[in-house]
């Protein structure tokens, strides 16, 4: 009896298995297909949108049950890193740190205005200020929702639900303005332009050792759980390449787009699932602050271009509210500044992470303590 029972378990697990494999190839498919479509279209970001729109139907439309193997994302995630990383070149770091008022300048308008938008956004929603506040924080979602759940007032459900949602608002809008203000060849990716393909210019012990070096900094900075290791970990390793053999290259263009898909098919699950949820009063309340926020940048950029050097669209990926994976790869589509940009978006991390996650989290315990003070008299 017991051996029967545990046959038809694993006769079902191995059926499930196989269901979520032909699932996965499927989705895997589509997004190949409709990604090579947009592509010949000459349609803006085809890697990036295929993927994405592939997922939405498998999910929305055929009502598949899809689970995206999380390593195959992370390995997009790496690639991309990559990309990054080799565009730290010696001449481009030495001239990003003569632009650090401005990304510093960037940085904290844009929090600046995340946090006005949050007192819109709590009477919008009909939320409390703590929940309004680690809702609208762009930049760092893993520590406002760590900050959520150890505050009692904060609702975790509206922070995650909100700033997850970000995401949808992002690879919409923003690839949309970045494409009528796109560089014509002015910036300095424009100038290392002739830069060999890592095919080209690497050997395989050359390659090898690379990606010996980015598992070995991926595992210690996951032992000190260290913040988007996944694109931090190939950007340390390529610029210390960089500065150590004076052999630049760029990713040959389909490894590029293999990244971009295997990455993008799990934002399109995440997009997709959300749709679900963006009902009512808080779906208003996302929108509003989502769309203000990215569009607030924007002004705030168009102002800041006429005392910087640097073009609108470089200036704007730089200050836009969303992952710095998805804007990256806005920037390499628009001819943008790969390295300046992700310098903005470095910064904003290690901002929030170590000066206004740490002002917050005291804001937040004093109005806890406050509030606690009040009902006992």
């Amino acid at each position: 009896m017991d051996s029967s029972v545990k046959y038809d378990d694993n006769y079902e697990s191995c059926e499930n298995m196989s269901k979520q494999l032909r699932n996965n190839i499927i989705v895997l498919l589509l997004a190949i297909l409709l990604s090579l479509i947009l592509n010949a279209a000459n349609v803006l970001l085809p890697f990036m949108f295929g993927p994405i729109i592939a997922s939405v139907i498998c999910v929305r439309c055929f009502h598949m049950e899809v689970e995206w193997p999380f390593w195959l994302s992370q390995i997009g995630l790496v690639l991309l890193g990559v990309q990054i990383g080799s565009t730290f070149t010696e001449n481009v770091i030495f001239e990003i740190k003569d632009d650090w008022l401005t990304i510093v300048l960037i940085t904290v308008m844009l929090l600046g205005l995340a946090l006005i938008i949050a007192f819109f956004f709590k009477k919008i929603a009909n939320v409390n200020t703590e929940t309004a506040i680690l809702s609208v924080i762009p930049g760092a979602l893993s520590q406002m929702l760590i900050m959520a759940e150890e505050n009692k007032k904060a609702n975790i459900m509206v922070v995650s639900l909100t700033q997850t949602s970000r995401i949808i608002f992002v690879v919409i809008l923003v690839p949309f303005i970045s494409y009528f203000f796109q560089d014509s060849g002015s910036n300095r990716s424009a100038e290392d332009s002739v830069v060999n393909t890592l095919t080209e210019a690497l050997t395989i012990p050359n390659i090898l050792l690379l990606v010996l070096a980015i598992f070995l900094v991926y595992v210690i900075m996951g032992k000190i759980h260290f913040p988007t290791r996944q694109l931090l970990a190939p950007i340390l390793v390529l610029i210390c390449w960089n500065l150590l053999t004076g052999v630049t290259f760029t990713l040959d263009n389909y490894i590029i787009a293999a990244a971009q898909v295997i990455y993008m098919i799990r934002i399109g699950i995440q997009i997709a699932k959300l749709l679900d949820q963006m009902k009512g009063r808080i779906a208003l309340a996302i929108a509003f602050q989502n769309v203000l926020l990215i569009l607030l940048a924007f002004v705030m950029v168009l102002f800041i271009a006429m005392v910087s050097d640097h073009s609108v669209n470089e200036l704007f990926l730089g200050a836009a509210p969303g992952g710095m994976s998805q804007i990256v790869l806005v920037a390499i589509e628009t001819g943008a500044d790969v390295a300046l940009i992700s310098s903005y978006h470095i910064f904003r991390i290690f901002f929030i992470l170590f000066l206004i996650a740490p002002l917050l989290s005291y804001f937040l315990k004093y109005r806890l303590a406050k509030d606690s003070i009040n009902k006992k008299s």
